[in-house]
């Protein structure tokens, strides 16, 4: 029994390579990307959003920088019952690529694509909003 530990122990050892092959170190099938998650200091957002039954809705989003995010909506026209037009949406934020900003909330997300100085809604589907109302899917930066 002991020359089965002594042979199994010399396999082990033998096994042990402190020196990686050369084809493993360098082959990127072996190598792991962690995506980056960007710092961002909280950042500010405002802007009036089309409506189909009311005159717009205002809007002011806050991203923080734990990925969390804060919505506030409040739609606007005197067909509006302004006891109930205010609405608070909160959830997380995430950076996906270089531009693309997911808003997800309890029930949906939200795609944008983001620049130095805006917000711009996506469709359901992630492509741009065509047409004669499609400049008014921006929130402006604060």
């Amino acid at each position: 029994m002991k020359i089965l530990y002594a042979i199994s122990f010399l396999f082990l050892i033998a096994s042990c390579d402190s020196n990686p092959s050369p084809i493993a170190a360098n082959d990127s099938a072996y190598k792991t990307e962690v995506p980056i998650t960007p710092v961002i200091d909280a950042e500010n957002y405002v802007g009036t959003l089309p409506c189909a039954d009311c005159e717009g809705i205002d809007v002011s989003l806050k991203l923080n920088h734990d990925s969390s995010y804060i919505m506030n909506s409040v739609y606007k026209g005197s067909r509006v019952d302004s006891s109930n037009n205010h609405f608070i949406d909160s959830g997380k934020w995430s950076l996906h690529g270089a531009d693309t900003l997911i808003l997800s909330g309890k029930n949906h997300s939200t795609k944008y694509i983001k620049t130095e100085s805006a917000l711009t809604q996506l469709d359901g589907n992630g492509e741009l909003i065509t047409g004669p109302l499609a400049n008014m899917f921006v929130l402006h930066k604060k």
